[in-house]
C-alpha cells in the first residue's frame, strides 16, 4: 500500500518530538558534566603552577616524578569519582527517557497506521501496550543484553585513562596553562560525548522497538514497514540512499547509532481490507531524488568536498556509498563508505586532489 501524505507529515512531527525530548535530556547531562568539570579546575591550576615553579627553578620534570605527585593522584581520584557519579546520573536519565520513548511509540505507532486508512474505514487498529517487564528490560539494556550502566562505566574507564595520560604528558612537555586546560577538557569530554551518543541511540532504539512490536500486533492489516529518511542537509548519505526500503514486520531498523530514520507502517490494500474507497495514488519523492535536485553547495556539504569531487569525476556512483556493517553492541547499521574505500584504496589517501595527482604521476611513470 503506498504511503500517504498524512503518514509522512505525522511521522515527521513524531520524529521532531522524540528528538526534542532527547535534546532536553542531553542538555541536562551537559550541565551536570560541566559542573563536575568546574570542580576540577582549581586543583588542576594549582598542580600546574607547582610543576611550572619546579621547571623555573631549574628542576628537570620527569614523567615518573609527575606520576608520583600526591596532588596528581588526588586529582585523578576526584576525576574518576566525578565520572562515576555522572555515569550513574546518565544511566538514570537515559532509562527514564527510554521509558518515555516507549510510551510515545505506544501512542504514535497506532496513529500512524490510522493515517494510512480513510476516515470511517471500520478497520480496528490494535493499541497494544508492551508488558511492563518488557519495558523495563528494554529501558535498562542495550540491544545485545548488556546493562546500560556497565557500558557507561566502560566509557568512564577510557576517559579516566585519557585524562590522566593527557595531564602527565602536558606537564612533562611544559604546555602553557591555556593549552593544558584545553587538552584536558577534550580528554575529559570523551565520556560526555560517548554518553550523549548512547542516549540518542538508545532513545531511538526504544521508540523503534516499541513501534515494531505494535506493527507486529497489527499484522492482520499491515504488510511491513518502510524506511523514511529526513530530507535535510544533516542526513547522512547512507540514510539518503536507503530511504524507501521496505522491510518485513519482524525486522529491526538497521540504522547507525544516531540515525533519525523513521519506520512508516505499510497497510494492506483497501480492497484486501474490505474498504470501499479509491486506493491512494500518492508517490513520495525519495531522499535520493531530493538530494539530486539540491544545489551543488548542499551536495558538497553533505558528501564532503573530496567525495563530491570524486563523484562528479565519475569515480563512484551514489549506489556505492552505503555499506552495511555489524557492531557487537549496536548490531547491523548502514553507514557511508570512506573516500579511500570508494576509491579502492586500502589506507587513507589524503585529499582527493592529492590522490588524483598521485594517479597522474603513476600514469606518467608507466608511460
Amino acid at each position: 500500500m503506498p504511503i500517504t501524505p498524512a503518514i509522512i507529515e505525522a511521522a515527521n512531527a513524531f520524529r521532531a518530538r522524540i528528538l526534542a525530548r532527547e535534546r532536553r535530556a542531553a542538555s541536562a547531562m551537559v550541565r551536570y558534566y560541566g559542573t563536575a568539570w568546574q570542580r576540577l579546575q582549581g586543583d588542576i591550576r594549582t598542580l600546574s603552577a607547582e610543576v611550572e615553579a619546579q621547571r623555573l627553578a631549574g628542576t628537570k620534570v620527569l614523567d615518573e616524578d609527575i606520576r608520583d605527585l600526591e596532588r596528581l593522584r588526588a586529582i585523578q581520584a576526584q576525576a574518576e569519582a566525578e565520572l562515576r557519579d555522572f555515569a550513574q546520573y546518565a544511566d538514570e536519565a537515559i532509562v527514564a527517557q527510554k521509558r518515555e520513548s516507549i510510551a510515545a511509540a505506544e501512542r504514535e505507532a497506532p496513529a500512524l497506521i490510522e493515517f494510512g486508512l480513510p476516515r470511517g474505514s471500520g478497520v480496528d487498529v490494535s493499541f497494544y501496550r508492551m508488558p511492563r517487564a518488557a519495558v523495563e528490560a528494554l529501558a535498562g539494556q542495550l540491544s545485545d543484553g548488556s546493562p546500560l550502566i556497565d557500558v557507561l562505566n566502560k566509557y568512564v574507564d577510557g576517559t579516566v585513562e585519557a585524562f590522566s595520560d593527557t595531564m602527565v604528558t602536558g606537564m612533562v612537555a611544559g604546555w602553557n596553562p591555556r593549552k593544558l586546560a584545553a587538552e584536558l577538557r577534550n580528554a575529559y569530554g570523551i565520556g560526555l560525548n560517548d554518553a550523549l551518543r548512547l542516549s540518542r541511540a538508545e532513545n531511538l532504539r526504544a521508540y523503534r522497538t516499541a513501534s515494531k512490536t505494535i506493527y507486529q500486533d497489527n499484522a492482520d492489516i499491515l504488510t511491513g514497514w518502510q524506511r523514511h529518511a529526513a530530507k535535510n542537509g544533516r542526513t547522512c548519505m547512507a540514510c539518503i540512499m536507503r530511504d524507501g526500503e521496505i522491510y518485513a514486520l519482524a525486522t529491526d531498523m538497521d540504522d547507525h547509532p544516531t540515525g533519525r530514520c523513521a519506520m512508516l507502517p505499510l497497510t494492506k490494500s483497501y480492497a484486501e481490507l474490505g474498504i470501499d474507497a479509491p486506493e491512494p495514488q500518492f508517490q513520495d519523492e525519495s531522499a535520493r531524488e531530493w538530494f539530486e535536485r539540491q544545489p551543488e553547495a548542499t551536495q558538497r556539504d553533505m558528501m564532503g568536498s573530496g567525495k563530491f569531487a570524486a563523484w562528479q569525476d565519475g569515480r563512484f556512483t551514489l549506489e556505492d556509498i552505503a555499506q552495511k556493517i555489524t557492531d557487537p553492541v549496536w548490531g547491523d547499521a548502514w553507514v557511508p563508505r570512506t573516500l579511500y574505500d570508494l576509491l579502492g584504496e586500502r589506507a587513507p589517501v589524503g585529499t582527493y586532489a592529492e590522490w588524483v595527482a598521485g594517479q597522474s604521476e603513476q600514469e606518467d611513470t608507466d608511460a
